[in-house]
């Protein structure tokens, strides 16, 4: 059972990697980048600890590193924070 939980990470790991590393091309933020790469480094990290040595702290990081992860590729595109601009109508 925990190689097969342990494989099924690995395979995560890299298959949201290889997104990640797509997404980065893309025009975001270098906030949004930052994230992304800190989050597959606290996954990957926490699969090495978890392979090291099994325990339920290092599955509670690989577990918080993968939903970072996945929250960051699921970004909506960026808005601006103020309405749009109208024509100006002077006042009649």
């Amino acid at each position: 059972m925990y190689l097969t939980v342990l494989l099924v990470s690995l395979a995560g790991l890299l298959v949201l990697g290889a997104v990640a590393v797509r997404e980065l091309a893309k025009p975001y933020p270098l906030t949004a980048k930052r994230t992304l790469v800190a989050a597959w480094v606290v996954a990957a990290a926490g699969f090495g600890w978890w392979a090291g040595a099994p325990g339920a702290g290092p599955l509670v990081l690989t577990v918080a590193g993968f939903g970072f992860l996945v929250a960051a590729l699921n970004r909506g595109p960026e808005r601006p924070s103020y309405p749009r601009s109208t024509p100006y109508q002077p006042p009649r």
